[in-house]
């Protein structure tokens, strides 16, 4: 931070907690997930993104928003988000330009013999015909999850699935929808 003070994890240093390990200890990103939810600490609402996200203006009030306007306290917003590359995004002003809604329903077997698994593919997106709600979708996806916090306690992550990548999100979507959680 000294030297450049002006980035987030700066700025904001008293609001976000780090936790590092030597990476000779790492065992996978799902048991570096059930680390990163074993640092949740009760707030109201936990968030979940890839390293790859980019944030547009006011993106917080507005996932609030469209998460109250699901009028379900199991609602869990979840998604494979649009690259931000492709010219949906004006990075001058900070704002989105995309007004189609992607929906996490291309899941599929993928791969050979005890190496199959089930797997989201590319997300299809478009014009959302129900604009005042979130949509309602089968799946969880771990590239962006919200919701209340009381889901990583209730469907946490499995510590004992060392080198898992592919397979946590249909555990995860399985689990928390016998728990009551709905995926939108």
């Amino acid at each position: 931070c000294s030297d450049e003070p002006t980035q987030a994890l700066c700025r904001f240093k008293e609001l976000i907690d780090v936790y590092e390990m030597d990476s000779d200890l790492a065992v996978g990103p799902v048991f570096a997930r059930h680390i990163a939810s074993r640092m949740y600490r009760g707030e109201y609402f936990a968030l979940q993104i890839d390293a790859h996200v980019s944030f547009v203006q006011s993106w917080d009030v507005d996932v609030i928003n469209q998460w109250k306007s699901a009028n379900n306290e199991m609602a869990v917003l979840s998604v494979y988000l649009h690259n931000d590359a492709d010219g949906r995004f004006d990075k001058e002003k900070g704002f989105s330009l995309d007004k189609t809604r992607p929906i996490m329903c291309q899941t599929d077997y993928d791969g050979k013999g005890a190496r199959r698994h089930l797997r989201h593919f590319a997300q299809p997106a478009g014009i959302p015909r129900i604009t005042d709600t979130p949509t309602i979708e089968p799946y969880w996806g771990a590239g962006f999850s919200f919701g209340r916090g009381h889901f990583v306690v209730n469907v946490p992550y499995d510590q004992h699935l060392p080198m898992i990548f592919q397979g946590e999100e249909i555990s995860i979507t399985l689990r928390g929808f016998t728990y009551g959680y709905d995926y939108y």
